[in-house]
């Protein structure tokens, strides 16, 4: 029954919280006065470079420097995952594959004060498994995913993102990730696109996104399989690019394995940086980071921005 309780937390959650979202004329905007960027580093072939300190960086904020308040290496610090699946009918074809490469990264990756949860959605959000540090409750709760109804179905997609981000992973501390397994064709939202990233930026998630659809699936021995929904790739591109995660195009059974892998590989080599803005104009716009590495063949992976705090009255 505990179980059963946890599924309709969601569900619930999500009513009210849809039910609050902004019009349709107006963008949520979220942000905080201490900018927290977390960020991977990597050379010219793609390796990871530890060992790097504050002096190494710069921070730019809409093309103005900042001062650094503070740097960390974060790969020995807990990490919060939101694993978030699609279970949509138009993603059957490879349903039971990244199911299982889900179940083996969780038994990979989570060490001592980690902790994740598993959310399900198709035409509704359900948190099918909240926190917790047990790989085998995840295991079970990733077993327990079914694909939704073809009658009356849908996918909601950016409601899902939105209310992990708002709900569940806002509050915590550390760092927090967002894993999204769809082919990124959202059909029943009630959060629009710029929300749902609004306010993962609001919560300092990293998201990654695997992409599944777009092509052929390589079944046995290599044979071309069945095609599947082509999806909107692009849609997930932009949630990853513009978060600091990776985005993964999915079209072999081994890549998710692959996929899992570099993403457990990223979160182990990340740094953080922190500054206060010299803007201090609560106006609640967008405003673009940038971290330079004093080596210019290093290649810095972070989100592209945030929002800022907005005062009440402010238009």
């Amino acid at each position: 029954m505990g179980e059963m309780k946890r599924m309709g937390v969601l569900v619930l959650a999500a009513a009210a919280a849809l039910q609050a979202a902004t019009p349709p004329q107006m963008t949520l905007k979220v942000g905080v006065e201490l900018v927290n960027v977390l960020f991977t580093v990597t050379d010219r072939k793609g390796h990871f470079v530890p060992g790097l300190g504050r002096t190494d960086f710069l921070i730019e904020e809409d093309g103005r420097k900042q001062d650094t308040r503070f740097f960390s290496r974060e790969n020995e610090l807990p990490v919060t995952i939101g694993l978030l699946v699609d279970t949509s009918p138009s993603v059957r074809a490879t349903f039971d594959k990244e199911r299982a490469a889900a179940i083996r990264f969780f038994s990979a990756t989570l060490r001592e004060k980690d902790a994740a949860l598993v959310i399900g959605f198709d035409k509704s959000v359900t948190l099918v498994q909240d926190f917790t540090d047990d790989p085998r409750r995840l295991e079970r709760s990733i077993d327990e995913l079914e694909i939704g109804p073809v009658m009356n179905g849908g996918t909601s997609m950016y409601d899902a993102v939105y209310l992990a981000a708002k709900e569940k992973l806002r509050d915590e501390a550390g760092r927090k990730t967002i894993i999204l397994i769809s082919d990124g064709d959202d059909t029943t939202s009630k959060i629009r696109a710029e929300e749902a990233l609004a306010t993962a930026h609001g919560s300092d998630a990293v998201i990654y996104t695997i992409a599944i659809g777009g092509g052929r699936w390589l079944g046995a021995r290599g044979r071309r399989g069945t095609r599947f929904g082509s999806g909107d790739h692009g849609a997930l591109k932009q949630l990853s690019e513009e978060t600091g995660g990776t985005f993964f195009n999915i079209d072999k059974m081994q890549e998710f394995d692959e996929a899992f892998a570099r993403i457990n590989e990223e979160l182990r080599n990340q740094y953080s940086i922190g500054y206060v803005s010299t803007n201090a104009a609560r106006d609640g716009k967008y405003r673009r980071i940038r971290i330079i590495p004093r080596d210019q063949s290093y290649r810095i992976q972070a989100r592209k921005g945030y929002y800022a705090a907005k005062r009440p009255d402010s238009q």
